[in-house]
């Protein structure tokens, strides 16, 4: 009998990618459709609930609104290929409010097994520059990466095993390569990996490199703003790098990037939520390309940051208010929207799950209350505490329909069913 008879109905099958043997389903009834022309319209239109495609290929093009709810091995006794750890394995995409098909596929989805990797900043110089987050981390990683330029006695304070992959002209202790690989093991372990370098991780730092490759194998990856050398060399010196009426704006180069004929470069501009128009005709009468991605962030760093994606041709039709900034360049096309987990524990950077974890106090220190929170911000709500259950539901009342409930042990998991939520309830083991 189904476990869930109404939940799925149509899976659409890509082009010649063949379906996982069958007995890894345990829902019943599906029809399988082939289909070989715009196989995500098929699922956006509504007329299919789930979607199959080669895991090694589909992230990079998925639409932001629809989701992977698992990957899955084609057969189980297919071994994944040395060239790609993906290859054999199968996609199965569903639209983001589908709760339901989520917790449905979750039994099968091998990134169950996986952890996460934080791309974190040290800061450039003193050990005091490590903000508070990078701390917390450190604190619950598994394993320590870290580079050169950090002050290694800091590393003393933490348990964690601890790697040195740095690299300095002429003396590389590990190819990038070699650390690439290194990271996607580590995080095949459920762990917490901490990749620590020096400065800010995505200020010439290799960051996105690393990103991207883990993005690629379905890894979790968060990155984690650290003190830039371009902050802390300014700020001893006492050097302003804006001042009213002296200088409107930064310029970061790389000498060796000047050096060897350079690249494109990304263009930033804080404050532009009224000048979107206006900044769109400046550039485009410097000869920028009306088709150069931008992405435009409201409230950067907050729980409720929002990234929007255009080009600078349609830039001046997106309404947003301040507080905005423009990332206006070839890198912004690299945003993949991440899902945000509501954590209702006291431990979340112990959190596991996939997705930007945000801690329920970051949240109730923004609000009077629970009840000014809104929910559609969010994927999911992380239950560890079965005590706090009935708390948090009296404050919303009816939760929101495409939220996954992750509870943590089948205790949370029951109380959470008993409240009517059974078919968007996910127990797992959520800490590490």
């Amino acid at each position: 009998m189904a476990l869930y008879p109404e939940t799925l109905r149509i899976v659409v099958e890509y082009i010649d990618h063949h379906l996982p043997e069958q007995g890894c389903f345990f829902i019943n009834p599906f029809c399988w459709i082939p289909i070989e022309v715009d196989p995500f319209q098929a699922l956006l239109e509504g007329r299919g609930d789930a979607a199959l495609f080669p895991a090694a290929a589909v992230s990079a093009v998925l639409p932001e609104e629809l989701e992977i709810a698992a990957v899955v091995r084609k057969n189980a006794a297919e071994c994944t290929s040395p060239d790609h750890p993906l290859q054999s394995m199968s996609a199965i995409v569903v639209r983001r409010e589908r709760a339901d098909l989520k917790v449905l596929f979750a039994p099968m989805d091998i990134r169950q097994s996986y952890g996460k990797v934080y791309l974190t900043g040290a800061g450039a110089g003193s050990r005091e520059y490590l903000t508070l987050k990078a701390d917390r981390l450190l604190v619950n990683a598994g394993v320590i990466f870290y580079d050169d330029l950090i002050d290694t006695e800091l590393l003393e304070a933490y348990g964690a095993e601890k790697i040195y992959v740095g690299k300095r002209k002429g003396h590389h202790h590990a190819e990038q390569d070699s650390i690439n690989r290194q990271l996607y093991r580590a995080a095949t372990k459920k762990q917490i990996v901490v990749r620590l370098k020096g400065g800010d991780p995505l200020i010439f730092g290799r960051g996105g490199e690393e990103m991207a490759y883990l993005n690629d194998r379905h890894i979790d990856v968060e990155v984690v703003p650290g003190v830039s050398a371009l902050q802390s060399a300014a700020a001893s010196a006492g050097i302003p790098l804006t001042q009213r009426g002296v200088s409107g704006g930064v310029t970061l180069q790389s000498a060796h990037n000047v050096l060897a004929g350079g690249t494109p470069r990304t263009l930033v501009y804080f404050m532009c939520a009224s000048r979107l128009s206006e900044l769109q005709r400046m550039l485009l009468q410097d000869g920028i390309d009306p088709e150069l991605p931008v992405a435009l962030v409201y409230k950067a760093g907050f729980f409720d940051e929002l990234v929007t994606i255009t080009t600078v041709s349609a830039m001046n039709n997106v309404e947003l208010v301040s507080p905005l900034l423009a990332i206006i360049g070839w890198t912004a096309a690299l945003y993949r929207k991440r899902n945000k987990i509501l954590h209702t524990g006291v431990e979340p950077y112990q959190c596991l799950l996939p997705g930007k974890i945000v801690p329920l106090a970051a949240v109730n220190s923004a609000f009077q209350g629970l009840c000014d929170v809104d929910l559609d911000l969010f994927s999911g709500i992380a239950f560890t505490d079965p005590e706090k259950i009935d708390d948090f539901l009296a404050a919303f009342g009816k939760l929101p329909a495409h939220l996954v409930l992750y509870a943590d042990g089948q205790e949370c998991a029951e109380l959470l069913r008993a409240k009517g939520y059974g078919r968007v309830v996910m127990a797992l083991d959520l800490q590490r």
